[in-house]
C-alpha cells in the first residue's frame, strides 16, 4: 500500500497524517518500532530505499512516512518510484508533501500517486470551508459556535488552519468556563486582534527584499502590538507559499494575477504582491525559506523550539538574492 497526502494547508494534512500513523500504530505496531520517518532535506534516496525494502521487527507490517521526496530532482524521484513499485507487500508508505498539485504536477510520480484510494490533498481553506472548520473545532473542543461568528471569526484572522484552530480552542475553553459553551461575539471581539495590516506588510515588504535589520525591528514591534507567533508564522507561510507558486508561473513566461489568485483560493491583489514579492527573489531562496517556515510550523505543533526565537533566527538570516 502507498498513498499520498499533501497540500498548503499544513495543519490539516498533518493531523491526517498524525491520525494514519496512530491508526497503524494502534493496529499493526503497539511498540511503535516499525514506524520510520524519512525528510528528503535530511536523509537521501539510498536511505529511503532501504527502510522501504527493510522487513518488519516481529510484525507483519511497517509503516514508512517519506517527506518532501516528490520535490527532489529528477534521477532522485527515478530511485524512489523504482523502490515504491518493487516495495514489498509488508512495508505501507505514506508520501507527505506541503505543496499542491500545481507545484507537484511536475513530479513523475504524482499522477500514479493522486490515483491510490487512500491519497488526498488538503487545499488552502475557501472562505466557506473555514467557517465550517470553526464550528467543527469548537464543537470538538465542546463548544458552540453560530455561522454568524464563525464568519466573524475568520474574517479577523483569515483562512489559515492553524491559526484557526488556535482561536477555536482558545475561545471554546472560554466559552465553557464562563457562558455555559456558547462562543459569544463579545469574546471573539476582545480575545482575536485583527493583525494590524500596516506593519504586518512592512514586514512582509522587508522579508521579501532580504532585509535583515528592517525585518528584525518590524517583527519586535508586531509581537509588541500583541500579534502572536502563531499569527506572524501563519501569514510569512502563506506570503511565501503565494510567492514560490508565482516564481514558478514567472519562469514559464507567465504572469496573470488571475491565475494565480484563483489557483491558490486568494485575492487578486495578495496574488500580484506575490508576483512582486517572486520578482525580488531567486525560486531557490524563496523555497528555501518557505521549508524553513513549514519546519517552524511542525515544530510548534509538536512542541519543538519556541516560535519567538524561530521567527527571530528567520528574521536575521534572511538571504539577499
Amino acid at each position: 500500500m502507498r498513498l499520498l497526502v499533501y497540500g498548503e494547508d499544513t495543519f490539516r494534512s498533518r493531523r491526517k497524517l498524525a491520525a494514519l500513523r496512530e491508526r497503524f500504530s494502534a493496529t499493526r505496531d503497539l511498540s511503535g518500532i516499525n514506524v520510520s520517518t524519512l525528510r528528503a532535506s535530511e536523509s537521501t534516496t539510498d536511505d529511503a530505499a532501504e527502510v522501504i525494502f527493510a522487513s518488519p521487527f516481529l510484525s507483519e507490517k511497517k509503516l514508512v512516512i517519506l517527506e518532501g521526496f516528490l520535490q527532489e530532482n529528477a534521477e532522485a524521484q527515478s530511485k524512489i518510484g523504482d523502490a515504491l513499485k518493487r516495495k514489498p507487500e509488508s512495508t505501507i508508505v505514506i508520501l507527505f508533501e506541503t505543496s499542491g498539485a500545481e507545484t507537484l504536477s511536475k513530479s513523475p510520480l504524482f499522477s500514479d500517486l493522486i490515483a491510490e484510494k487512500f491519497s488526498e490533498q488538503f487545499s488552502i481553506l475557501t472562505a466557506s470551508a473555514a467557517e465550517k472548520f470553526v464550528v467543527e473545532e469548537c464543537s470538538i473542543a465542546g463548544a458552540k459556535i453560530e455561522s454568524k461568528l464563525a464568519r466573524l471569526l475568520v474574517s479577523l484572522v483569515g483562512h489559515d488552519s492553524w491559526q484557526l484552530y488556535e482561536e477555536s480552542r482558545k475561545l471554546s475553553a472560554y466559552a465553557l468556563a464562563s457562558t455555559k459553551g456558547l462562543v459569544t461575539e463579545d469574546a471573539i471581539r476582545s480575545m482575536v486582534s485583527a493583525v494590524p495590516e500596516e506593519p504586518i506588510f512592512a514586514f512582509l515588504d522587508a522579508c521579501a527584499g532580504g532585509k535583515s535589520a528592517e525585518a528584525v525591528r518590524l517583527l519586535e514591534q508586531l509581537l509588541r502590538s500583541g500579534v502572536s507567533e502563531l499569527q506572524i508564522i501563519a501569514m510569512l507561510t502563506k506570503h511565501y507559499r503565494s510567492a514560490v507558486a508565482a516564481s514558478d508561473l514567472l519562469g514559464r513566461g507567465n504572469s496573470d494575477t488571475q491565475l494565480l489568485a484563483k489557483s491558490l483560493g486568494i485575492q487578486p491583489f495578495p496574488a500580484s504582491k506575490a508576483f512582486a514579492f517572486a520578482r525580488k527573489r531567486s525560486k531557490p531562496s524563496l523555497q528555501k525559506e518557505y521549508n524553513r517556515l513549514v519546519t517552524m510550523e511542525r515544530d510548534f505543533k509538536s512542541g519543538g523550539p519556541k516560535p519567538r526565537v524561530s521567527l527571530s533566527l528567520f528574521a536575521a538570516t534572511l538571504e539577499h538574492s
